[in-house]
């Protein structure tokens, strides 16, 4: 299929207003793979479920971090150490 086939347009366009977006993704992603193998439409549909369950996961985590308003992020090596008594080795 090329990139301006209107079937995959029209697909693309119902599972955005269905706010299926990781779907979407997958979707634009398998019909760029091309035909390698016939694939059965059962792994064709775990397939884009799965990148729909991902992508709401992802969506979700992003959410509960912007609700929580966490003032900065940062991970554990950018943490100073130095005054905690039990990072020092001291009992």
């Amino acid at each position: 299929m090329s990139f301006t086939d209107p079937v995959r347009i029209d697909r693309l366009g119902q599972l955005a207003a269905l706010h299926l977006y990781g779907m979407a993704a997958a979707w634009n992603e398998m019909l760029a793979e091309g035909p390698r193998r016939p694939v059965q439409p059962e792994a064709w549909l775990d397939r884009l479920i799965e990148a729909e369950l991902a992508d709401r996961q992802v969506r979700s985590l992003r959410y509960q971090l912007k609700a929580a308003r966490f003032p900065v992020q940062r991970d554990l090596m950018g943490i100073d150490w130095g005054g905690n008594p039990a990072a020092s080795g001291a009992d």
